[in-house]
């Protein structure tokens, strides 16, 4: 006679479980646990030739469902299992590829706007308000709506949003000091939080850079609905404060990232960051991109003074959420796919040779050779913020990406960056978007490689291909100019460009 014991008005987050007070052990057959989730179907997959990058994409799915039920919360199986907003900002993106998320995050922007102080200010954790994180958890009430416009493409999230981002951004505007500087005295407002070189990146610089995305979200998103006198207001103000940042933060000789001090900077995070928010001048950004590439190249030291090997991943939830995008948008993926493949501590990797099968607070919550490590006092092994990573997977890597100008990816982009500096000899994966299946598919043979593509019914794609004029093009065997829902536009910095209609199709690219 079984028994079977279920808890009521409560959940667990685990991975083991002890059972006592039998005299025989029970046969692994007798044991099952359900798993709870509001996620009720993952929307894509990713594999390569990469067993370990493999499992980090399984741990994202796994701890995408063991956080999004009920609410996006942290981590589901310790004190907190709350809805922090910082957490859920930054791995917004890569939850819109791995599960259909609209609904369910909806549904949490209503709990941000009913939590929404007077005086503008978005709460750091919902439904239950309040917090520590300041500015950089608060923009989530910036950021999901637009992601989930970009992903979904339904305009009336932003509409059922708006008024509450534009008292936000009036929020913002009365914590701006007389010198130009955020500032929020009440709280403790955090930073790239749990990076290794998380005193080095001053927290007021990622403020300002984050409300610099903030206005550029607000300005378009007043655009999208036709408010044209509020997004003539936003842009301007978008103009000031992103000129502010680079007169501020950026040495006018170096182009190397300082503080409000005038010191140096020069850490993966202050590149990565303002690169991939378009945050940096015309001026600064190629600097800038060769300033990250050599912070993630070089042997970094952390705030502890212990001293890393190159490719180290020495950026917190912040930063880690942009780096990989960082690099590959000015021309760095060769660095991204080491930093990707990457073992040694601090990585994504490092966990997954520790034995991780989900996402971890920290990068060495856990290790064979010193155990927990003294983290103990705050430690959790299943919180999605390092998982940002997955965008990149399918963004880059697989080369899904939305089209900014169609939302919902009725027309979208295709962009593989396939791996040729490294180790990775294939990715093929999907995304179910909500007109059907996207699928992407890379291999590298010697001097050929190979991309397969399918572009659902009732839509389009443009598909940029990396090579040079110098290389053929074969589609389905045949040499490649326009073929059958094929039309071939330019060659863009190293890219041939080609629409696609709706179709299945295998390019061959040759030098």
């Amino acid at each position: 006679m079984g028994e079977i014991l279920e808890p009521h008005f409560t959940y667990h987050g685990y991975r083991y479980i002890e059972i006592t007070g039998i005299d025989k052990a029970l046969p692994l057959t007798a044991v099952k646990g359900l798993v709870l989730s509001s996620i009720a179907k993952i929307t894509a997959d990713y594999e390569s030739s990469n067993d370990d990058v493999n499992r980090l994409w399984q741990n994202i799915v796994w701890s995408s469902r063991a956080n999004f039920l009920s609410i996006p919360t942290d981590c589901p199986q310790r004190n907190e299992r709350m809805g922090w907003s910082g957490d859920l900002s930054v791995f917004s993106r890569t939850a819109g590829y791995a599960a259909d998320t609209d609904q369910f995050l909806r549904r949490h922007l209503q709990a941000l706007r009913d939590l929404q102080d007077k005086n503008g200010r978005f709460g750091d954790i919902a439904p239950i308000g309040n917090g520590f994180g300041g500015f950089l958890w608060g923009s989530a009430g910036m950021t999901l709506p637009w992601e989930l416009y970009q992903q979904y493409g339904d305009t009336s999230v932003l509409s059922d949003h708006y008024a509450a981002m534009k008292k936000y951004i009036s929020y913002l505007d009365t914590k701006v000091t007389s010198k130009g500087f955020l500032d929020e005295a009440t709280i403790l407002g955090l930073g790239d939080w749990l990076g290794p070189e998380y005193s080095k990146n001053e927290p007021v610089f990622l403020w300002t850079a984050y409300h610099v995305y903030d206005l550029w979200i607000m300005a378009n998103t007043a655009t999208v609905l036709g408010h044209t006198d509020d997004a003539a207001i936003y842009w301007q103000k978008y103009r000031e404060r992103k000129n502010f940042f680079n007169t501020t933060f950026v040495n006018i000789s170096t182009h190397k990232t300082i503080k409000t001090d005038g010191s140096l900077m020069d850490t993966q995070t202050s590149y990565a960051v303002p690169l991939a928010l378009d945050v940096f001048s015309e001026e600064n950004i190629p600097y800038a991109a060769k300033y990250l590439a050599a912070a993630c190249t070089r042997k970094n030291t952390d705030d502890n003074k212990i001293e890393h090997k190159p490719y180290a991943l020495m950026t917190g939830f912040i930063g880690t959420a942009w780096i990989s995008k960082a690099l590959s948008d000015h021309g760095y993926t060769d660095i991204a796919y080491k930093m990707l493949e990457n073992t040694d501590y601090p990585s994504w990797l490092y966990p997954i040779k520790q034995g991780a099968t989900t996402i971890w607070e920290r990068l060495d919550s856990y290790t064979k050779e010193s155990g927990f490590g003294g983290n103990n006092s705050m430690n959790s092994f299943n919180h999605y913020s390092f998982g940002a990573v997955g965008a990149w997977l399918f963004n880059y890597s697989l080369g899904i990406q939305r089209d900014l100008a169609v939302p919902g990816f009725k027309h979208f982009i295709l962009q593989p960056q396939p791996d040729f500096k490294g180790n990775l000899t294939n990715a093929h994966g999907y995304y179910d978007s909500s007109y059907g299946r996207i699928e992407s598919d890379w291999q590298i043979d010697g001097t050929k490689w190979s991309y397969q593509a399918v572009i659902p019914a009732n839509t389009t794609a443009t598909l940029y291909l990396p090579m040079d004029k110098n290389e053929n093009v074969f589609e389905n065997g045949n040499l490649l100019q326009n073929g059958h829902g094929i039309t071939f536009t330019k060659y863009e910095n190293g890219r041939a460009v080609y629409q696609l209609e709706s179709g299945m199709y295998q390019f061959e690219i040759k030098k």
